[in-house]
């Protein structure tokens, strides 16, 4: 089988992840912060120990601010409906996933905001967002990468208008970290918000939000927090604020193990190999007879293929035993933005693990369901 929906979830772990899950289950799955047994305090040093790995990873030294959430939708709720609690204007780009998209439409159904689109396809996205603040704009909320195209959004110009305009930033980076190295401390933001078990090879189950230090939010899920048990509110200190409930402790380690073997592998190498395998499957599809190519940035590429459903070509390359998705990718603002509402697309997604001989596997059975049709 060739997996190539890693936009969606890396399905092939390193090993050293599978180990890591395993003895967290085996080993130490109490739970933590919660009792003062060995095995609950082994489990509350795991969690502490992941927060630093990911704190440092994305160039900060903040552990706390580190909110450990199921995916990185949930973590999105957090940001974006803890800290928008007012009638105003935010702005998101063209590109949004349902995960941006649907909390914002609930906000304006719920307490009135309005928001504006921006386009990531112009040359100066530090104009066009410009062109779009109002006296009540509060926020700009968008994604680093399209999971469509791989189209990236500059997150130097979104710090810039943060920092000029003083406007909230929530960053959705879903479809970049861990394909590229990301400093936060060299930019100005609100919220980072990743999931766990894409490019950063965690399993399902684990994301987090990091906030900066001068972020304000309340919180939208209340309970049980290991800390301050008599006070009748969430803990007012980060992180226990916002994670009520049981953390899903093998999720978190897998997190911290998997950005340990990207340390290891090196960041570098890795945005250098994924953009050799995006770049030769490019252009390689583009000797497709009657294929349309979308986007094909930071391991993200999508096609459609005249005369055929994308359902259709999606089903025929899975009989070959090539993993792809098709459909709207739960990003119609996406589709409509380059024309592909109505079909939906295609799309490939490869990771640091995948190979040349994959790229080509996948353009050969193309190839032949394209001489078939």
């Amino acid at each position: 089988m060739i997996y190539l929906d890693n936009a969606a979830t890396t399905y092939k772990k390193p090993a050293r992840v599978y180990r890591v899950v395993n003895k967290a289950i085996r080993k130490y799955a109490a739970n933590p912060g919660r009792s003062s047994h060995r095995l609950a305090l082994k489990a509350t040093e795991i969690i502490y120990d992941a927060r630093e790995v990911v704190s440092n990873f994305f160039g900060l030294n903040e552990p706390e601010n580190v909110i450990f959430t199921q995916n990185a939708t949930y973590a999105l709720n957090i940001a974006i409906k803890g800290m928008i609690n007012r009638r105003c204007h935010v702005i998101i780009s063209d590109l949004e996933h349902n995960s941006v998209l649907r909390p914002i439409n609930a906000l304006c159904d719920s307490i009135g905001i309005e928001y504006s689109v921006f386009r990531s396809g112009t040359d100066n996205v530090f104009k066009e967002i410009e062109s779009l603040i109002r006296p009540d704009t509060a926020f700009v909320i968008t994604t680093l990468a399209s999971n469509v195209t791989g189209k990236e959004i500059p997150l130097l110009a979104l710090s810039e208008i943060k920092k000029r305009y003083n406007i909230g930033l929530i960053i959705d980076a879903s479809q970049l970290a861990g394909h590229k190295r990301i400093d936060l401390s060299r930019y100005a933001f609100d919220a980072f918000v990743a999931p766990g078990h894409k490019a950063l090879f965690g399993i399902m189950g684990g994301g987090f939000c990091i906030f900066s230090s001068s972020a304000k939010a309340k919180t939208i899920i209340d309970g049980g927090s290991g800390s301050e048990s008599v006070s009748a509110h969430m803990p007012e200190k980060n992180p226990e604020r916002f994670e009520a409930g049981t953390l899903a402790l093998p999720a978190i380690a897998s997190i911290a193990e998997g950005i340990r073997f990207i340390e290891k592998r090196g960041i570098e190498r890795v945005e250098e190999e994924i953009s050799v395998l995006t770049n030769r499957l490019k252009e390689m599809l583009c000797g497709v007879r009657g294929i349309n190519i979308y986007g094909g940035e930071n391991g993200v590429l999508s096609f459609t293929l005249d005369g055929m459903s994308t359902e259709g070509v999606s089903a025929a390359l899975d009989k070959k035993g090539i993993c792809t998705r098709a459909g709207l990718h739960c990003a119609p603002l996406a589709h409509k933005t380059y024309g592909t509402l109505d079909s939906g697309t295609v799309r490939i997604s490869v990771s640091c693990l995948n190979t040349v001989n994959d790229i080509e596997k996948a353009y050969e059975g193309l190839l032949d369901i394209r001489r078939r049709s």
